[in-house]
């Protein structure tokens, strides 16, 4: 008779059925007044803890790392006083466990601060080792940083972070040839029109932040293979979310760190999808950007506080055009929401909800605090390609580099060294290209 042959176990599974017997064990051992054996759990989570130090300190572990630990030392302690709970005559009173069973979540809830303000500190008290070099943002810009990263041809990855998000930009010979973030300010993508726009779903962005954060895949990538991105697109999403994800940070710098590795060569997947994006460009958007930014922020101060509309607000709409962002936008309008709940509603970075309401301030839907006075001009206010227009130029820069060099090993040089007379034209010549 053949034996059956059982199916192999899930390393992944293991690992977590050995944390839990773990767990387990220690909180047996705590309840039964077993001290030894209770301190030999403890020392475990020493060890996780040390190892969680190391692997921040070396920026190797994620945001989660830590709130996952803190998850486990919680779990075990809720444990015990949950057995102690149902030991006591209030076990049998629903108000005295409801009671019970909210102390437990704001406690969860406190961890979670707790862990975030943990994170800042191994940060900050770490930030000069494993590193070719790193700093805080409020001492030496970001631009600065990028701008030596590009004059000197570096080939590595610069990270940056802030309490809510990470930035890790990979430089290929002082070019930036990927950009991977933590988390996405953007959910609507733009298309040829007002009314073409895409929507990353919500649960597909949670998923792939979550792969970011657990098994370290760019959310770009895995975007593509949830299939929301065609490989085609991969390139022109990177530059749109991205930059603006680094934008963000040039505008809150203030709070950020910054940590460069030095690499050897960028990895596959860096190679695999290289933008070719040029420093100069992005910084001069970026620059751009933040003084756009400071207009905006004279009609609306404050962005916490809740937008007002306008008394003849329907009477001034019949008049417009609206896309369906600005529509959108309006029937999110209820005296209540500000400028940050936006954000999350509608899915746009917050420099893009503050353009829309500037606009809508000028025609009346709604009331800037701070008077028609602070409404900045209207030509700030028309749709900017300049982006779009530099990393196109970029790409044909590159291009014809790419041509012309690809000419000259087949062909040889027509002029000599000089490259004079016999150098070959491409404006001139056909080669079935679109111009």
């Amino acid at each position: 008779m053949t034996t059956p042959v059982e199916p192999a176990q899930d390393p992944d599974d293991r690992l977590s059925g050995d944390l839990r017997a773990r767990i387990s064990a220690m909180v047996d051992r705590v309840v039964k007044g077993e001290e030894k054996g209770a301190k030999e759990e403890l020392e475990v989570f020493l060890v996780k803890a040390w190892e969680l130090c190391r692997r921040k300190l070396a920026m190797q572990g994620t945001k989660a790392d830590t709130r996952d630990l803190l998850g486990e030392i919680l779990f075990s302690r809720l444990r015990r006083g949950f057995r102690e709970f149902l030991r006591t005559d209030d076990a049998k009173a629903e108000l005295k466990a409801a009671e019970w069973a909210i102390g437990a979540l704001v406690a969860g809830s406190a961890l979670s601060d707790f862990a975030a303000v943990i994170d800042r500190a191994i940060l900050d008290a770490g930030s000069l080792r494993e590193y070719s070099f790193a700093g805080r943002a409020d001492f030496i810009s970001l631009e600065e940083i990028m701008q030596l990263l590009g004059a000197g041809k570096h080939v590595g990855c610069l990270s940056l972070e802030k309490p809510d998000n990470r930035l890790d930009i990979y430089f290929d010979r002082g070019i930036v040839a990927f950009l991977d973030p933590h988390h996405l300010v953007r959910r609507m993508l733009p298309g040829r029109s007002k009314m073409a726009i895409r929507e990353i779903p919500a649960k597909m962005l949670a998923d792939a932040e979550q792969r970011r954060t657990q098994k370290g895949t760019p959310i770009f990538l895995s975007l593509r293979d949830l299939g929301f991105l065609k490989p085609a697109e991969l390139r022109d999403a990177m530059r749109l979310m991205g930059t603006e994800v680094l934008y963000d940070f040039l505008r809150e710098q203030n709070e950020a760190t910054f940590f460069y590795r030095r690499l050897d060569e960028v990895p596959d997947f860096v190679r695999e999808h290289h933008l070719r994006l040029g420093v100069t460009p992005i910084l001069l958007e970026g620059n751009k950007r933040l003084d756009d930014w400071r207009n905006l922020c004279r009609a609306f101060p404050d962005p916490d506080q809740a937008v007002q509309q306008g008394q003849d607000m329907f009477t001034r709409l019949a008049e417009l055009d609206l896309g369906v962002m600005e529509i959108k936008l309006l029937a999110f309008l209820n005296g209540e929401n500000s400028p940050r709940q936006l954000v999350s509603l509608m899915g746009l970075p917050l420099q893009d909800v503050y353009a829309m309401l500037v606009r809508l301030a000028r025609d009346g839907v709604v009331i800037p605090p701070g008077g028609d006075e602070s409404l900045p001009d209207s030509g700030m206010l028309q749709s900017d390609d300049s982006m779009e227009e530099a990393f196109a130029a970029l790409d044909a820069n590159d291009d014809d580099a790419q041509l012309n060099n690809a000419l000259d090993k087949v062909l040889g040089s027509l002029g000599g060294d000089d490259g004079g007379e016999g150098k070959l034209d491409l404006d001139k010549l056909d080669l079935g290209r679109r111009r």
